[in-house]
């Protein structure tokens, strides 16, 4: 009896580190074909310092932020949020970011699992106009229609 559960554990662990390393696998493989797509796709609209601004429905809340894209699919992100004029806090996040035909994806570091989906349309050199498409749900709930502008910031 006592070989049969020693057994049976043995092969629960060996399907358990089969599944694990697959799962790993996939993931690897998921962000490596992220970067092969990107890198047939001209990024450089998007690279650089960009900022941005939305104002709530009720007008007492402002939120701010300059993003700063790189090429190899990274951000830095300093977000502000101001209360009836008032800052009111600052984060910075980082993350990626990539394309996949006329989507524009963000994902933040640490903080959520799924990333933000926009349909983007491009103006000039110096604006990009994004539409939320889907979220992380951390703050879109509230938001109806959430949509904005970056404008590139010259460096």
């Amino acid at each position: 009896m006592k070989i049969k559960a020693l057994f049976l554990t043995l092969l629960l662990s060996c399907l358990y580190a089969n599944t694990y390393a697959q799962s790993t696998y996939a993931q690897s493989t998921y962000v490596k074909n992220t970067y092969a797509k990107n890198t047939a796709i001209n990024l450089e609209p998007f690279v650089g310092a960009w900022s941005g601004e939305y104002v709530h429905k009720n007008q007492s809340r402002r939120d701010s932020w300059i993003q700063t894209r790189k090429a190899d699919g990274t951000f830095k992100l300093v977000y502000k949020t101001f209360q009836y004029g008032v800052l009111s806090s600052t984060e910075i996040n980082e993350g990626t970011w990539w394309l996949e035909g006329e989507y524009f994806y963000e994902q933040q570091s640490g903080k959520h699992d799924k990333a933000d989906k926009y349909l983007y349309e491009l103006s000039g050199g110096d604006k990009i106009k994004f539409t939320e498409i889907s979220t992380n749900e951390k703050t879109s709930e509230l938001i109806q229609g959430y949509s904005f502008t970056d404008t590139r910031v010259e460096q």
